[in-house]
């Protein structure tokens, strides 16, 4: 009798350790596969505060650093600042995409070659092939950036300020 006992305690799981990892790996899934909402900023920061109950610093701060509120507009920037590096602004495009900010952008209101369009290689017959999320968050990338370099023009005179 002694052996299933003391076998079964030693088995016993601490959920208190193991749990951190799961409510991290739970929260970034829940914000990257949410839509592009105001309201799905709560995910992340529902597990960051589960995660700062459990006293797991780290994991809560991984959480917001990893959270697609944080990790795009970080990239964003960074696109930016080696844009203005180099001195030229281009717009972003996915292949056989179009969107509201591109359309803004095109020669109707910007005058021709004032900003270029770059087209990704990002899609079907390409390197990456993202489909569903990735696809999203990439969107979500190029128009926020697209959405900063129409912003840059219009203030630099390139493009005319019409609403």
């Amino acid at each position: 009798m002694s052996l299933t006992s003391e076998g079964s305690r030693e088995r016993r799981i601490k959920w208190r350790r193991e749990l951190a990892p799961v409510i991290t790996v739970a929260a970034l899934f829940a914000d990257y596969l949410s839509p592009a909402a105001l309201w799905t900023i709560l995910l992340p920061l529902g597990g960051a505060v589960l995660l700062l109950a459990l006293r797991k610093w780290t994991a809560a701060a991984a959480v917001l650093v990893l959270s697609s509120w944080f990790l795009v507009p970080a990239a964003v920037v960074t696109a930016q600042a080696i844009d203005d590096s180099h001195g030229e602004h281009r717009l972003f495009a996915l292949d056989g995409a179009s969107g509201p900010l591109l359309d803004k952008a095109s020669s109707d209101a910007c005058s021709a070659g004032s900003i270029d369009v770059e087209v990704l290689p990002i899609g079907p017959g390409h390197l990456i092939d993202p489909r569903w999320v990735l696809r999203d968050n990439i969107a979500t990338f190029i128009s926020l950036h697209n959405a900063i370099v129409i912003d840059w023009a219009r203030a630099s005179g390139l493009c005319p300020v019409s609403d």
